[in-house]
């Protein structure tokens, strides 16, 4: 097993369970499921995880979904990162995003970059060009529309999970 620890981060108004419940059998690539309380005091979680980041034997793996990857792009500017996931991300939440380590980019079919809303697209496309201007991004598509409704949720293409593993891995 990879000695880098792996955090994930959910999305808006959703919790670590539902993230870890979300992923599949992913779960068990990942050391941490963080508990941001929704992203409702999105500054004092992130200098919560920040805190927890520093006290880390080496940079962390992080993976985000929606919410959780815009905490990666802040953490970015003030911690250490060893590579990230970024799994419907279209907002970024600061000017830019700091470091240059490896970032796995996933957009869902009917996700946040194939919205009918032109806003949303417009957002996801921004995303892009914010990381890959100064990160060497790998991109693959998954399955499916940004949050699942029953249940409530992240959604989650699990058939991307051995390209996951295998990106974390060659870390």
């Amino acid at each position: 097993k990879n000695m880098t620890t792996v955090i994930a981060l959910h999305g808006d108004f959703a919790s670590a369970e539902m993230l870890r419940r979300d992923v599949g059998d992913l779960r068990d690539t990942i050391d941490l499921f963080f508990d941001a309380r929704g992203w409702l005091r999105f500054d004092s979680q992130i200098d919560k995880l920040h805190t927890k980041i520093c006290q880390l034997p080496s940079p962390p793996i992080l993976i985000g979904f929606s919410r959780g990857v815009s905490a990666i792009a802040r953490l970015s500017e003030i911690a250490e990162i060893k590579a990230a996931v970024v799994y419907e991300g279209p907002i970024i939440d600061s000017e830019g995003v700091g470091g240059n380590f490896p970032v796995l980019m996933i957009w869902n079919d009917a996700g946040a970059k194939f919205s009918p809303s032109k806003l949303r697209r417009g957002q996801a496309k921004i995303a892009e060009q914010i990381w890959s201007e100064s990160h060497p991004v790998t991109y693959i598509q998954g399955t499916g529309r940004h949050m699942r409704l029953r249940p409530p949720g992240h959604y989650w293409d699990c058939s991307l999970n051995q390209q996951i593993r295998e990106f974390i891995r060659l870390i």
